[in-house]
This record gives structure tokens, C-alpha cells and sequence, in this order.
């Protein structure tokens, strides 16, 4: 608003809330009656949901695998859009407890940068993620049969056959089982890319060679599913072998 100075002939303008002369004006009002007016904070809107899984400690958001920190972040900052559109901010986890999060927000409105710290809730239900799931039920996709060419595998080819399959993993990959047998070893390995994987670095390290068949398991949502056999061979000097993996292993 404006108003015009006794004695002087000037117009001066001033905020309508706390009257105080400016010249710098924000939807209207001076900056600090602006800053009132935010609340980036909203415990009521701002909970974050999540489940917690009792076997392997993970957390999760939908089927997605997420930390604390990276959930309250993601819902601090999704909730923001939706009041304010397209907006600049930085969103930090200080503290959690049971069933709160303390986080810090900084951002940028309409030019001006505003920061406050808050509390927001946090659900978390325990229960059990998919990847656990699967495990538990003995689920698996391909088998990896580690043999030798015309004899029996040692026990020290095995345990290192083992120690690679399992190194070779990566997330959410899993093995259901590992069976020792009086030929050989056989992985239940949780997908054909994994079991694929773990053919190759045994055959790297251990020598040897791999082939793969596969076996129409079943059928879902219209596509054939197929469980992969890999049929993993040691070479058939077992001294040159054992010598050559354990070279190759402990150089890794």
C-alpha cells in the first residue's frame, strides 16, 4: 500500500500487515510477513510410509528398496511440489526416532530463500519383502552344476566354486540353495543372467568350461517361463586345476 508523507509531496509505500515502510513487496506484503506466511513443515501432510522387512532389515517404499534418509527426502520433497510447483530445495534427515523424523528444508520462493526445521511422522509396517519371500519359498530360476571331465571334483574345487558363485552376486540376486553332491555342486541361483554370471567367473578362475539348456517350467500372463540349467566342467587333471583356482582366487 501507499500513502503520501505530510510536508514532503512523496508517496511512500508500506505493508498492510505490519505497516512496516518498504520497498520491497512479495504477493503484496513486505518479506518478513511473507516468511510468515510459509510452512514448509506440514506434519499433518508430510508422513512417510514404509515397510520394514523382519528378515533382512531392509526398508522399502512400494516395491522399491529405499533407506530412511532417502524415503523422507522423496516424501518431503514430493509433498513441496505439490503446494508450490516447480521448487528449488534441499531436504535433510537430522534425527529419526520411533515414529518421527527431525528433517531441515531449504528453499527458494519467489526469489527469497527460506529454511525451517520440523518433525514429520513415520509408518513403518514389518513384514516381508518379495526378494526374503522367494527365499523362503525356495524359489529359483537356473542351477548351476559345477562337474569334471572324467572324474570326480575335489573338495577344495567345490568350496572355491561356492565362494565364487556367492562373490559373484549382485543385488537383489540371491541363492536358494547350494547342494553338495558326491559328483559335484549344484547352485539354485535366483535368475539366468546370475546363473550365467556365475558360470563364467568359476570357469575364469577354476578353468574349464559352460554350456546352458533350458526347460519350459510353466506359463504367466501368456509368456513361457523356463528354468536354465548350466552345466559347469572342471578340466580333467584336478592338480592343475586346484593349483591354477587357487592362484587365481587368492589374487582377486
Amino acid at each position: 500500500m501507499m500513502y503520501k508523507e505530510e510536508g514532503s509531496g512523496k508517496w511512500k509505500k508500506f505493508c498492510p500487515l505490519c505497516g512496516r515502510q518498504t520497498e520491497v513487496f512479495i504477493d503484496s506484503i513486505c518479506t518478513e510477513c511473507f516468511l510468515r506466511t510459509i510452512k514448509l513443515i506440514d506434519p499433518r501432510a508430510m508422513r512417510v510410509s514404509l515397510g520394514l522387512c523382519r528378515s533382512c532389515g531392509s526398508y522399502f517404499r512400494g516395491g522399491e528398496k529405499t533407506s530412511i534418509e532417502d524415503a523422507v527426502v522423496y516424501s518431503v520433497k514430493r509433498e513441496l511440489r505439490r503446494r508450490y510447483g516447480d521448487i528449488r530445495c534441499d531436504v535433510e534427515l537430522i534425527d529419526r526416532k520411533e515414529k518421527r523424523a527431525r528433517v531441515r528444508v531449504k528453499a527458494e520462493l519467489k526469489g527469497v530463500i527460506v529454511e525451517q526445521t520440523g518433525e514429520i511422522g513415520l509408518d513403518i509396517k514389518t513384514g516381508s519383502c518379495d526378494r526374503c519371500n522367494r527365499i523362503a519359498g525356495g524359489y529359483y530360476a537356473a542351477i548351476v552344476q559345477v562337474r569334471a571331465q572324467n572324474r570326480q571334483p575335489t573338495y577344495e574345487e567345490l568350496i572355491t566354486a561356492s565362494k565364487i558363485a556367492e562373490s559373484a552376486l549382485e543385488e537383489p540376486e540371491f541363492i536358494s540353495k547350494q547342494q553338495l553332491l558326491k559328483h559335484g555342486l549344484d547352485i539354485y541361483v535366483s535368475s539366468m543372467a546370475c546363473g550365467r554370471r556365475m558360470s563364467r567367473e568359476i570357469v575364469k578362475h577354476l578353468g574349464g568350461s559352460f554350456r546352458e539348456s533350458r526347460k519350459l517350467y510353466g506359463r504367466k500372463d501368456g509368456r513361457n517361463i523356463y528354468r536354465v540349467s548350466f552345466s559347469v566342467r572342471l578340466p580333467g587333471s584336478h592338480e592343475g586345476a586346484k593349483a591354477q583356482g587357487r592362484e587365481r582366487w587368492r589374487g582377486r
